[in-house]
């Protein structure tokens, strides 16, 4: 019958009908039975364009087998745009010359230059290929080029090449080489760690703030970037805990966060820079200098960056007293840490030691802290002096934010700052500067009310006299 078979195809009992197919060459089987038994993976480690500008050679160690005229997959698993393309290995260069199979090991494959713009990291794969294999190949590919051949000496050029997710990679396998292989106690040698480590965490903030988007991890039980700190145990029995950290990361490592954080008291959410770029850095300005975040954890904890590297301190040195803003970063920190801890989190003698543990601090700081009272009146109201006093004028009606509290007694709402108070009450109106210890006689205190009551604190009497007595002990200690 020539190049075609003609075969049956039962359409009904009684009907059949006549298919014809193409019969495949002998060339073809032979290359559909060798692309069978072709499966690898390869990780990028360097890429060679060829004299003739039409082929490029990637450079990598393969783990499988391959196969010429095979068609294969390759993608950059560290880019925030996960492209998947098909591309044809035209040639396999081993150290001994041109092949036309390889059985894995140091390998060159000869690709089209036209397909894409080639870049260390990029994955090639078979279709049979596990997402773990091709992230750990990824990996090993850019630790291999960067650090163990480049020793992270590194040109402008290359720097810009790499994602945010291939810095925090680099970095994190550089921390634990220094760590675990490159053990060198030498003043000499801990002076250049420390200048590549620098080096890699400046790359990394910078990248951070020019993304488009980052995810933050947030708590759905404060509705704010989830606090992450570790507490620990010191040698004469007393705790301490870790400065906490939000954690960020990219769009390449979604799915995996995903996974790690699917506890509902936890969710994922999108961070927009914005047109102006500016969206990422007042949302770190937030997370820092008013909710009291210390850093930011991109992508593991092993490679966290302070808050003054992301964002540096507001500076209010030459602000007149009165002018500047009331904030609380320190007060509101332990309440976020208290507030997102689940009730079966402070069941178990762990939890309740944790939760103590953050009680004790946020008594301190509740006592000496300066809240806002919004003030609502019929008429304006005049600036404060420079000492925080107002002289109002006879007539004018004044309204707190007084709500039924608890044990028959009123509550006055009080804020933090005055992003709070303006998702409550909006930017009109103004408000007074006044402490719980001048109100707590005459009103219970219900700071941060609002959508996420656990993000607050309610505060009775009785427990305001309990926090001073924590504050006084602490302060003890202290001395």
């Amino acid at each position: 019958m020539g190049l075609f078979d003609r075969i049956s195809k039962k359409k009904s009992d009684e009907v059949e009908e006549e298919v014809v197919v193409a019969a495949k060459t002998p060339e073809e089987l032979k290359r559909e039975q060798k692309a069978k038994s072709s499966s690898f993976v390869m990780g990028v480690e360097q890429v060679l364009p060829e004299e003739n500008g039409k082929t490029v050679l990637l450079i990598g160690k393969m783990d499988g087998a391959a196969i010429v005229d095979s068609k294969v997959f390759i993608t950059s698993p560290g880019s925030d745009t996960k492209v998947e393309k098909e591309i044809t290995i035209l040639g396999i260069v081993e150290e001994d010359g041109e092949k036309n199979a390889t059985a894995g090991g140091s390998v060159g494959i000869r690709v089209s230059a036209s397909d894409k713009e080639y870049r260390i990291g990029d994955v090639v794969y078979t279709e049979d290929v596990a997402l773990e294999s091709k992230v750990h190949s990824y990996v090993k590919a850019l630790t291999n080029a960067y650090v163990a051949d480049k020793g992270l000496q590194l040109t402008r050029e290359e720097v810009d090449k790499l994602s945010t997710t291939d810095v925090e990679e680099i970095w994190r396998f550089y921390a634990w080489f220094i760590r675990e292989i490159e053990k060198d106690d030498s003043e000499e040698k801990q002076k250049e760690q420390s200048v590549k480590i620098s080096m890699l965490g400046n790359t990394l903030c910078r990248k951070i703030m020019q993304s488009d988007y980052i995810y933050c991890v947030f708590s759905t039980l404060t509705g704010e970037p989830y606090m992450l700190s570790r507490t620990v145990k010191n040698e004469d029995g007393s705790f301490m805990c870790t400065a906490p950290n939000v954690r960020v990361f990219t769009e390449a490592y979604k799915e995996r966060m995903e996974e790690i954080f699917k506890d509902d008291k936890y969710v994922i959410k999108k961070i927009e820079n914005g047109e102006n770029k500016q969206g990422i850095y007042n949302f770190f300005g937030t997370v820092f200098y008013l909710n009291g975040a210390a850093g930011v954890e991109i992508i593991s904890e092993d490679t966290a960056v302070t808050a003054a590297s992301l964002v540096k301190a507001p500076d209010f040195s030459n602000v007149p007293k009165n002018s500047i803003p009331v904030t609380n970063p320190n007060l509101v920190r332990w309440m976020l840490l208290m507030g997102q801890l689940k009730d079966e989190d402070v069941q178990n003698e762990d939890g309740r030691i944790i939760y103590s543990l953050y009680y004790n601090f946020l008594s301190v700081e509740a006592v000496k802290a300066k809240f806002l009272v919004p003030i609502h009146s019929n008429k304006d109201l005049p600036a404060a002096s420079e000492e925080g006093r107002m002289t109002i004028a006879a007539g004018t009606k004044i309204a707190l934010p007084v709500v039924e509290g608890k044990n028959g007694r009123k509550a006055i709402r009080l804020f933090t700052d005055w992003r709070h108070l303006y998702n409550e009450f909006g930017d009109k109106g103004g408000a007074a500067v006044e402490t719980i210890d001048s109100l707590i006689s005459s009103f219970d205190c219900a700071i941060n009310l609002g959508q996420f009551p656990r993000a607050g604190r309610y505060i009775s009497l009785s427990v305001f006299n309990e926090m001073e007595e924590i504050a006084e002990k602490m302060d003890r200690v202290k001395a």
